[in-house]
């Protein structure tokens, strides 16, 4: 049978808009918290012209001479997107931004424990909320989160959500980052309204425990309840650490080389409650109540019990931020097909990101947030698309099939964000998808049994057995795919400009397909073109640095000569076969530095008249470019004439007086590294102020970098 081809018709845009309104609105307020936050910060209040634009937009619309003619539409939706603008640009100025606790002073406070300690080892990391404070000027009334690192006391029970907690504690603030590139936790922290931190001892704390919580720490006793059924049917071990992981995201307990495992073969996302997981309850829920959809209402009805059982688990694993965005989604999506049809998954999916940028305005800078939503949209545009591409009529194939094109779809979406935050790829992410997805829905699917039927004695057994072989299967089966041979390709960087890009040639792929317009296809290739200009100028610019850096790595000496992306390091010879990955990773990926081209040597090696890729040692001096180093490190030179050098570094093992050493070297610069002790620190900063020298701590200042060219 033949078929006619019809030439393809342009949609009509504005109709499709007109479908979508939350999605101009969202796109509007989205603009006002970028403006904010990144762009220009308005000197002024916002809310005053927010309500300027409010009383012009109901003006506007109550004049019949305006709702008379066409044109004045684009007026009232312009008026409109500028009054989200400025409301977006309020939210953030009426965040809080600095904490309301006095600082660097030791005061009383009564505080309400927001979730179960966690055992750190030699203390306990406890969430609360602080209710009140008594300093020197008396008590205070006060509501602001932070963080108690408690002194473990083997007398006492750790803390559970819902307890009162009465400490004597010096709060300070959450430190920047020390080292360029490094993970900014204070940022982390404060985005969440958290903005100190305190350590208290034991003793100077007291836990009041009560059995009689309100009903909003329930769902933590139920996830306390469900961990330990998870430990009274024999799941131990990392079967247990994530089985507590996939079902009450919990990660804790997940040993450090199990959890790389996952993160190189892209399975990471199962570990965080998020969509995958809320899908998974959605599914099992709608099965179970399928049998409401014969009766009067009963869609409307099953709707609703979804969505409360949705947000009742959300609670119960804590509401993390992945399992509250995955029930905002779904609880839009679902309250649109109960409403309308036809609704656009588009618009549910705008109205859901509005509505918790809404109360959480910083949410839209968090990876989690970005990978989410670039995941969602992309599924649901593309995946169509791709599972058109080919048919199969056995009902397992097309399921493959189906999972196939779920996976490709999310990459598509998700990959600049990947590569820009995490720096490394999957190469086996579709092998890893089409076995963790199946066996992430059995391992919740058997622990909605577990749980539910726990009364039942052999079925509860049968169900925690079959429960432990499936996440040791899983476990597995991520260690297998990681030890195959290039599994996954690391230490990639890209640009924010390249980021703009990947997305910009996205949009226009999706435009091609759309319009049909080649001036997509040509446009996107000019834009793949700069892509790889401007890493083909980065990776130039790798090759010509030239730089001395001492960085601040806990109670420890680290001191990196670069040449390209060659170096030599001066450690101390305790921590020399540590990689600090958390401190200098991020800089080295950007720098293209790797482990392999790191010449490290221990401080206290004997080097005199010693060639090393582009320095030079004599005497125990150090020439690197034109700048002459020397570096404290114990070894006295056997000359004891005066040497002046442009930089003096002094580590924990240097053996000479403050005094004589500058006085021998006379430095044009002093740099204090991590792993010198108080004590000497303040003799060396006494010192170099006296001799009106230069200094630099890298514990107080951060890490400390000069070019030597």
């Amino acid at each position: 049978m033949s078929k006619s081809f019809n030439i393809h018709t342009p949609p009509d845009w504005k109709a499709v808009l007109h479908k979508m309104p939350y999605v101009r609105f969202t796109l509007a307020f989205f603009c006002g918290i970028v403006w904010q936050s990144h762009i220009y910060p308005l000197p002024f209040p916002a809310w005053i012209l927010s309500t300027a634009l409010f009383f012009v937009f109901v003006a506007v619309v109550g004049i019949p001479y305006f709702r008379r003619y066409y044109s004045s539409q684009w007026m009232i939706g312009l008026i409109g997107l500028l009054f989200l603008f400025s409301a977006g640009i309020t939210i953030v100025q009426c965040q809080q931004t600095k904490t309301r606790l006095p600082l660097q002073q030791y005061i009383y406070i009564e505080a309400v424990v927001t979730e179960d300690a966690t055992d750190g080892g030699r203390y306990l990391k406890t969430p609360v909320v602080v209710c009140a404070y008594a300093d020197s000027n008396g008590t205070h009334a006060i509501r602001e989160k932070t963080v108690l690192y408690l002194e473990a006391d083997s007398t006492q029970i750790p803390p559970e959500a819902g307890d009162s907690l009465v400490a004597r504690v010096r709060f300070s603030e959450f430190k920047p980052p020390q080292n360029p590139e490094e993970f900014d936790y204070r940022r982390y922290m404060n985005r969440r309204y958290v903005f100190t931190s305190g350590f208290v001892r034991r003793r100077q704390y007291e836990v009041v425990h009560t059995s009689a919580k309100s009903i909003r720490y329930l769902p933590a006793q139920m996830r306390r309840r469900t961990q330990q059924l998870f430990a009274d049917k024999n799941i131990s071990g990392n079967e247990y650490a994530v089985l507590n992981a996939l079902t009450l995201g919990d990660k804790r307990d997940i040993d450090v080389e199990l959890k790389q495992s996952y993160t190189a073969t892209g399975a990471m996302h199962i570990l965080a409650v998020s969509g995958l997981h809320v899908g998974i309850i959605s599914g099992i829920l709608f099965f179970v109540l399928a049998f409401l959809e014969k009766r009067r209402g009963g869609r409307i009805l099953k709707s609703l019990l979804c969505i409360a059982f949705l947000w009742f688990y959300a609670a119960i694993v804590g509401f993390s931020p992945s399992v509250t965005r995955a029930t905002v989604m779904c609880s839009f999506v679902l309250a649109g097909q109960m409403m309308r049809h036809n609704i656009s998954i588009y618009n549910s999916l705008a109205a859901s990101a509005f509505f918790i940028c809404l109360f959480y305005p910083f949410s839209l800078f968090e990876a989690g947030f970005q990978l989410s939503y670039c995941a969602v949209l992309s599924i649901v545009y593309f995946q169509p698309i791709l599972y058109r591409l080919l048919y199969f009529r056995y009902k397992y194939v097309d399921y493959f099939w189906q999972l196939v094109t779920v996976s490709f779809a999310a990459q598509i979406g998700t990959l600049p964000i990947t590569l820009a935050d995490f720096h490394q790829f999957p190469n086996y992410f579709l092998l890893t998808n089409m076995f963790v997805i199946p066996l992430t829905g059995l391992i919740v699917y058997f622990s909605a049994t577990l749980v539910s039927l726990s009364w039942l004695p052999v079925i509860s057994d049968i169900a925690a057995w079959c429960l432990n072989k499936l996440v040791w299967l899983l476990n597995s089966g991520i260690r297998a795919i990681e030890k195959m041979p290039f599994s996954v390709t690391s230490d990639i960087y890209i640009s924010h400009a390249q980021v703009f890009l990947l997305i910009a040639i996205a949009l226009l792929f999706v435009l091609y397909i759309e319009v049909k317009n080649r001036k997509c296809l040509w446009l996107s290739a000019c834009l793949a073109v700069a892509f790889f200009a401007f890493g083909t100028q980065h990776s130039v610019g790798q090759q010509q640095q030239q730089y001395i850096a001492v960085y601040n790595v806990k109670n420890a000496s680290y001191i990196h000569f670069v040449n390209g992306v060659n170096s030599v390091a001066f450690r101390d010879s305790g921590s020399i076969n540590h990689t600090f990955d958390f401190n200098l990773k991020p800089f080295f990926i950007t720098a293209g530095i790797s482990e392999k081209s790191i010449t490290n040597i221990p401080l206290h090696a004997h080097l005199n008249d010693t060639a090393m890729q582009h320095l030079h040692v004599y005497h125990h001096f150090i020439i690197s470019g034109n700048k002459l180093i020397k570096i404290l490190d114990g070894n006295l030179p056997p000359v004891q004439q005066t040497v002046p050098v442009d930089y003096l570094i002094v580590t924990a093992a240097a053996a000479q007086r403050p005094e004589q050493a500058l006085t021998r070297y006379q430095p044009d610069k002093v740099i204090l590294d991590a792993s010198l002790p108080t004590f000497r620190v303040q003799q060396w900063e006494v010192a170099a102020h006296k001799r009106r020298i230069a200094l630099h701590n890298v514990q107080q200042q951060g890490a400390w970098i000069q070019p030597t060219k």
